[in-house]
């Protein structure tokens, strides 16, 4: 399902507004579904600095400290009985449905997503599961955030 272009822009040495990457972005296999990082950046980000590929090395499941990640993620339909993939992350979420549709799971409740809806995720555990007949693609943007003190 990818193909997903990625452009980013820069400054060039007079400080000249530039593209300074155009290109197909590359997805990677990581926890059974297709992942593809577009970008992160650790602490404020600073757009005066020159211009290194962020994700090229790889990115973890979670923001760096005080950092972002955003990705593209492409469910592939699943058995309707299948579990999702439970977790937690310290980080505030923003899940956008591109398109398909999907459940969100938390510990004891989900709600089926379609495409337009979009979910705030705040530190809580959760999963993902597509018990459609076709893919489902999600924009993330992870924020790091503080870990919840009632979870040990």
């Amino acid at each position: 399902m990818s193909d997903i272009r990625r452009i980013v822009t820069g400054h060039d040495k007079d400080g000249r507004a530039v593209f300074v990457a155009d290109g197909k972005a590359r997805p990677q296999l990581t926890r059974g579904v297709e992942t593809t990082n577009l970008w992160l950046h650790r602490g404020a980000p600073d757009n005066s600095s020159g211009y290194a590929d962020p994700v090229i090395a790889g990115v973890p499941l979670e923001p760096p400290h005080r950092g972002t990640v955003l990705r593209i993620v492409d469910f592939p339909s699943a058995e309707a009985e299948s579990a999702p993939d439970m977790h937690r992350t310290a980080s505030l979420d923003y899940a956008y449905i591109i398109e398909g549709e999907i459940y969100a799971v938390l510990d004891d409740d989900s709600t089926l997503m379609h495409a337009g809806d979009v979910l705030i995720q705040r530190g809580t555990n959760h999963g993902w599961v597509n018990r459609s007949d076709r893919p489902c693609r999600v924009l993330f943007v992870l924020l790091d955030a503080e870990p919840i003190s009632c979870v040990t």
